[in-house]
């Protein structure tokens, strides 16, 4: 992922234009090689020599992709590289251990330690250091003290792209970063596109979303980092990693409002028309999910009593054509007699999405459906909203959903059921 100064795009008619690198450019190309192989052949050398080298490449290398930005360019595929890239410390000492002993033993000195050795044979600097290493058995104190810093850091693997695939993960990178000042994303999807896979990574990003089925599938609302209050920069990259996501699918059209440089604008992007390209394998499991709804998995196989209900994934998209909406649920509850209750646990949500999951609620209840959905306390906007909520049917959680809250929704929403009937 890019940070926001890497960032490039202009504005033409209202309508913004990320920045991009052709791959069929000899000289992005020629640049992009030189780049990898600077990181490949720094594999066991320290971080600050790297640095060093990259930042001498941003004047040598810029000027060939652009006289007044290459610099930006440069830093922004090194970047990117970087993410490619492991990094170790180069010895097993506690540097912080080592400098403090050094510390000790020349405070506890009548003199300042000296350079070199003297007639009163007063201690040197060398006599302090050589005694820490007799202490700790390790040789070039020096060199140890100092070891944690991040340069000193080494190269230990380094599985880098080829210079094509850097430049089509900039080109998505770029787009990924006009994505951190949007307000909404509006994403239709049409039949011949895996909603499910979509879905998964909606699920798997914990974005905030609306679903509305169409004539030609469905359209699904996200909403941006500028439309919430709390977590803007955690919601903003979760938001970006979802784009490669929706790149592995065809056909569908993307919309989203972005706040640039203080004034608003439209970035459009069509399946059809572009040739972003993932950078993502896909899903290992189409049942994986994030940390959440894994340990709710964990737990559900540990508790001792479930009440004879059994835990299977949801099958994809529930609709309410009444509504006019649909709902992605997590998973699906089933028991013996055939009941069906469904489970959406919700990632981050503002006060307005959780009013309206409310309303649907109530709604689906009325209608025969059984929807439980679950919130954490962590990722919304405010304790009062989701005290409202509560009171309304959603089931609060921290940091875990405990299977014990589950079971009692579960039977709340039964008798709530049996009401009605």
């Amino acid at each position: 992922m890019l940070r926001g100064e890497h960032v490039m795009a202009r504005l033409a008619r209202g309508r913004l234009v990320p920045h991009r690198l052709s791959p069929e450019d000899g000289r992005v190309v020629e640049v992009a090689g030189e780049l990898c192989g600077v990181y490949a052949a720094h594999r066991q050398a320290p971080r600050a020599g790297l640095e060093a080298r990259l930042a001498a490449l941003e004047e040598e290398l810029g000027p060939r992709l652009d006289a007044r930005r290459g610099f930006k360019i440069v830093r922004a595929l090194a970047k990117l590289l970087e993410e490619s890239a492991t990094w170790e410390a180069p010895t097993e000492a506690d540097p912080y251990t080592i400098r403090t002993r050094v510390f000790e033993l020349a405070a506890a000195l009548p003199e300042p330690p000296a350079g070199e050795p003297g007639l009163l044979e007063a201690p040197t600097r060398e006599d302090v250091l050589g005694r820490v290493a007799s202490e700790i058995g390790f040789g070039d104190v020096a060199d140890l003290m100092y070891a944690d810093r991040q340069g000193a850091q080494l190269l230990a693997g380094f599985e880098g792209p080829s210079p094509e695939a850097l430049i089509e993960r900039y080109n998505v990178a770029q787009v990924q970063g006009v994505l951190y000042a949007a307000r909404e994303l509006v994403v239709d999807l049409d039949r011949g596109a895996d909603a499910r896979l979509v879905f998964h990574y909606v699920k798997k990003m914990a974005l905030i979303y609306r679903l509305e089925p169409t004539p030609r599938g469905y359209r699904l609302y996200l909403d941006g980092p500028l439309s919430i209050f709390g977590g803007t920069r955690k919601y903003g990259l979760r938001l970006a990693k979802f784009l490669p996501g929706l790149l592995l699918t065809s056909p569908w059209r993307l919309s989203a409002n972005v706040e640039w440089k203080g004034r608003d604008a439209l970035l459009d992007l069509d399946s059809e028309k572009n040739d972003l390209k993932s950078h993502y394998l896909g899903p290992k499991d189409a049942q994986e999910g994030d940390d959440v709804r894994g340990a709710f998995v964990r737990a559900w196989e540990r508790a001792k009593d479930t009440g004879g209900w059994e835990l299977g994934f949801g099958a994809g998209v529930l609709t309410f054509p009444e509504l006019k909406t649909a709902l992605v649920p997590d998973f699906t509850l089933t028991n013996a007699a055939g009941e069906e209750v469904h489970l959406e646990i919700l990632g981050f949500w503002s006060e307005r999405n959780l009013v309206e999951r409310v309303a649907l609620l109530r709604e689906a209840r009325a209608r025969g459906h059984r929807v439980l959905v679950a919130a954490s306390g962590k990722l919304g906007a405010s304790r009062e909203a989701l005290s409202e909520a509560v009171a309304g049917g959603v089931i609060p959680f921290k940091e875990r959903l405990a299977a014990k809250d589950v079971l009692a929704a579960l039977d709340g929403e039964r008798s709530l059921a049996e009401a009605g009937a």
